[in-house]
């Protein structure tokens, strides 16, 4: 161990007379008496150059990985980890004191402190030193009034005056801050292009300082005017005179090409050599109005739309000056060039699935995808898919325990509100998508069923702002026909009353609604939340009209079929708090209900709860956990394809994510949860007062290799609190070194993206 300390001992490969540098040391001389001190803190230390070599673990890893390749013959390796994480030596030496004073004094200057003193005093050791600044602020400046010098010949004028007098961005007292003139002057500039003002610049205003003629020392009244310098152009509002759109722009559109044609829809011109996007499907996107003033919000508006369609690669707005008017305004040309993704691609994926209930095998993906199928931005996705597993048991494939699932699936995506009401003026800011689907799967359990499933969807999706996002499926139709049963099966539902309820209504006609809003779409913040909400519910439309037609009982059916009546809710709430610049602390909290009523007395198989696995508790197998106590004899026989499953689930997750090296990042984690039954079935797992008792624990380490948008996860968890023959029971002992052991409380997971 000595050993290990000694080679990652830095300042031994230092010269003669170097001296590691350690830092710089800020002592503000009448500390106490400082209003403003951490302010001003922080500001110092925004300058306190150079910053000292990097500590991890109190060791200056990246200084040693350099010294390591400049001093030994260094291996491939450490060659690598130099260039990833290496950093030269800061010597104290070298280390520019006056710069570093005048940073210093211009920072408290602009912060108000125009009468600050700066001292330093540098401290040497035998291999290391560092320096001690010595500060001593003065009085803070104070604004006394702020006043506005016009121009006096246009009416941006008395526009700057309004904003000043309804915003009072500067109030009387507070103090100096230059940050806070330079923030003024952007919203200033920003408020004036919303008139109009299309040329105008925060560095057409200018912030004057008086301090002679104050009643009061250490304050100034200060005098904003807009520059001498400035151009005429930024003192008028311009309005839109013309727009031109250009569909299907590239640069041969400039360079003669194809004959462009004219087309003119309510004043706007749309040039295209043939119609690749129709004028009258274009038109709803455009917010830009020819005889409105310039608005930078109608320009934002207008380029979110025209991205959202997903048929163009590039969205480039650009305004050109067509004239100055006499009564003091000018006019713009709107040119809007849109440049088209290729309109149809075609995409095959071969995918090795492997499971934590041990299932493995290929999966043979195929899609095609045309990106504007009618002209007007409409999306036709079309995909199928073959897939092969088996279970390995021991590294052996299990006789009988596989399945083979075929599918085919067309999603039409159309870019507004396609409704039997006129309702697509109301969502023209949301960014309205309307969906479609069709899809059919079989899956083929061999020695125990075939499962057909169709399934077919209408539905919305818009998006008010970037952070909340609404999905409504008014039309849901899934029906799922169970055939070739074995007989081995049949005993299994014989003796299994819950499997065999969840597997009898299979016809699944519903509504449902989704609404997330996320803060994760912008990372200023350090602390950021994600909501979610699902409510999905089925059968009640049918039952309504069946009840009105005077059909009774408790075994509705339509079509000969008996259709499921429940409904499910569950939410699922995130904290991401940033810690450090790349560690981070991440909370989860999911919790889900679902209610069979009326036709249905359970959950229909395909919509009840799991617990357990890579996105769970990742310290039980998935679909493996619960409901309740609920703990299988024995699954060799192949009755694994049916996962143990609840009406009710509740999971929290805590993770700490840090950063290792460059794209390998660490992970150290908590799961708890459980599914529960609303009804006994003879499992106890039905949910009770008592369930707080009944929640499994599990913790584990993991690694991610994170690349950009890419994430691949490897996690290894075991059981802290488990279901056991008495009950939950903590786990009191942990025989790493155990074979047995390790295959029953050991538990690996693979993924790919972030578990939460």
């Amino acid at each position: 161990m000595g050993g290990a300390f000694y080679s990652c001992n830095t300042t031994k490969h230092l010269q003669e007379g170097e001296r590691l540098y350690l830092g710089g040391e800020l002592k503000i001389k009448d500390a106490e008496k400082i209003k403003y001190k951490k302010e001003l803190l922080r500001g110092l230390e925004k300058v306190n150059n150079p910053e000292p070599n990097k500590k991890i673990a109190g060791m200056r890893i990246g200084l040693w990985a350099h010294q390591k390749v400049k001093n030994d013959n260094a291996g491939f390796y450490a060659k690598w980890v130099n260039k990833k994480i290496g950093e030269q030596p800061i010597l104290l030496e070298k280390v520019n004191t006056n710069s570093v004073r005048k940073l210093m004094k211009n920072r408290m200057e602009n912060l108000g402190y125009f009468d600050s003193h700066i001292n330093y005093e540098i401290i040497e050791n035998q291999k290391t030193g560092y320096i001690e600044y010595e500060i001593t602020p003065g009085n803070r400046l104070h604004i006394d009034s702020i006043y506005y010098q016009q121009v006096g010949e246009y009416i941006v004028d008395s526009l700057i005056q309004n904003y000043l007098d309804k915003e009072t961005p500067i109030k009387k007292g507070d103090p100096f801050s230059l940050e806070k003139l330079k923030k003024t002057r952007n919203d200033i500039s920003d408020f004036l292009k919303k008139d109009g003002y299309y040329y105008f610049t925060s560095n057409n205003l200018l912030f004057e300082a008086d301090t002679l003629n104050t009643p009061k020392q250490n304050e100034a009244v200060m005098e904003l005017r807009i520059k001498d310098e400035a151009s005429k152009l930024a003192l008028v509002p311009f309005e839109i005179k013309d727009i031109h759109v250009f569909p299907k722009y590239s640069l041969d559109t400039s360079q003669g090409g194809k004959k462009a044609d004219t087309t003119v829809l309510n004043e706007v011109e749309f040039i295209q050599s043939e119609v690749f996007f129709r004028p009258d499907r274009l038109y709803p996107y455009l917010f830009i109005q020819e005889g409105e003033h310039y608005s930078p919000e109608n320009e934002s508006y207008t380029s979110k739309r025209l991205n959202s369609l997903k048929t163009y690669r590039f969205v480039n707005i650009r305004y050109v000056e067509d004239s100055l008017l006499e009564n003091g305004k000018g006019q713009l040309t709107a040119n809007i060039y849109l440049s088209p993704l290729k309109k149809r691609s075609f995409r095959s994926e071969l995918q090795v699935v492997s499971k934590s209930n041990n299932f493995v095998g290929p999966t043979l993906n195929f899609e095609y995808l045309n990106r504007n199928l009618f002209k007007g931005g409409e999306a036709l996705r079309i995909s199928s898919k073959i897939g092969y597993e088996a279970q390995l048991n021991s590294g052996n494939i299990s006789t009988g325990l596989n399945s083979i699932e075929t599918g085919v699936a067309a999603e039409l995506i159309i870019p507004r509100m396609v409704t039997p009401f006129p309702i697509e003026e109301r969502f023209r800011y949301s960014i309205p998508k309307t969906k479609f689907k069709l899809s059919y799967d079989l899956l083929n359990r061999s020695q125990w069923f075939n499962l057909n499933s169709f399934l077919a969807i209408y539905g919305f999706e818009w998006n008010p702002n970037i952070f909340v996002t609404h999905n409504l499926n008014p039309v849901s139709i899934n029906y799922i026909n169970i055939g070739n049963e074995s007989e081995a099966f049949l005993k299994l539902l014989e003796g299994n009353p819950f499997l065999a309820r969840s597997f009898e209504q299979q016809f699944i006609p519903g509504l449902s609604y989704s609404f997330q809003w996320s803060q994760l779409v912008r990372n200023i913040k350090r602390n950021r939340f994600y909501f979610a909400f699902n409510a999905d519910f089925a059968g009640n439309a049918l039952a309504l009209a069946q009840n009105i037609g005077g059909v009774t009982g408790d075994n509705k059916k339509f079509w000969g079929q008996s259709y499921a009546q429940f409904s499910r809710f569950d939410f699922d709430i995130r904290n991401y708090q940033n810690i450090g610049k790349e560690s981070r602390l991440v909370s989860r909290v999911f919790a889900g209900i679902g209610l069979p009523y009326g036709n249905s007395v359970s959950l229909p198989y395909s919509k009840q709860y799991f617990s357990g696995g890579p996105n769970s508790v990742r310290a039980f197998r998935i679909r493996s956990l619960g409901p309740g106590n609920y703990q299988p004899e024995d699954q060799t026989d192949g009755t694994s394809f049916f996962d143990q499953a609840g009406d009710i689930k509740i999971e929290a997750n805590l993770e700490y994510r840090f950063p290792i090296i460059s794209f390998l990042k660490g992970a150290v984690f908590t799961d708890a949860g459980n599914v529960w039954l609303r009804n006994a079935d003879g499992r106890n797992g039905k949910f009770t007062s008592n369930w707080i008792n009944e929640v499994a624990i599990g913790s584990g380490v993991g690694l991610r290799v994170d690349i950009e948008f890419f994430v691949i996860r490897l996690d290894v968890a075991t059981p802290l609190r488990k279901p056991g023959e008495n009950g939950f029971q903590w786990q009191d002992s942990f025989e790493l070194g155990d074979k047995s052991w390790r295959q029953q409380n050991i538990n690996w997971n693979f993924g790919i993206g972030y578990p939460f």
